[in-house]
């Protein structure tokens, strides 16, 4: 087989890759009701209730439905990246629920992130959804990506 033929169908195979990944991506955000229904975990703040390269499928839910306990997906705007924590109180400020999260491996004296400063407290236009399945490893890939960007 020559060089040329050989590079071409490898090209053929990505760009087929990426256009079912595309589809797969859209389909699943408009079934889950989210922008972001499948994520990298990318740190350890969650062991051992989700490791480092786990992938997690994100459901969307309206903020009334989420619970203390529940592992959600919310945008940070302090450090301008999706987490991935756990909700450990809610509170109504103005009308408005206020959820107050932590990864389970966090120590900081058992605080929240808002109360140890490093998210403000989550409104419900930054949550992305509620973790629904976690798939192990599969993740890994984008926690490189994103180690080298």
């Amino acid at each position: 087989m020559d060089f040329k033929k050989e590079l071409k169908e490898i090209g053929i195979y990505i760009v087929i890759g990426l256009l079912l990944a595309f589809t797969i991506n859209t389909g699943l955000a408009y079934f889950l009701g989210t922008d972001k229904p499948v994520m990298a975990v990318v740190s350890n703040s969650m062991v051992p209730t989700l490791n480092k390269g786990d992938l997690v499928i994100v459901k969307g839910v309206d903020t009334l439905q989420i619970d203390k306990g529940d592992v959600i997906v919310f945008y940070n705007p302090f450090q301008s990246v999706e987490v991935v924590h756990r909700v450990i109180d809610i509170k109504e400020k103005n009308g408005k629920l206020l959820f107050y999260t932590k990864g389970d491996n966090n120590t900081t004296n058992r605080l929240s992130d808002q109360i140890a400063g490093i998210a403000p407290p989550i409104s419900d236009h930054f949550i992305r959804g509620r973790v629904v399945l976690t798939i192990p490893k599969l993740g890994w890939f984008r926690v490189i990506i994103s180690s080298v960007v």
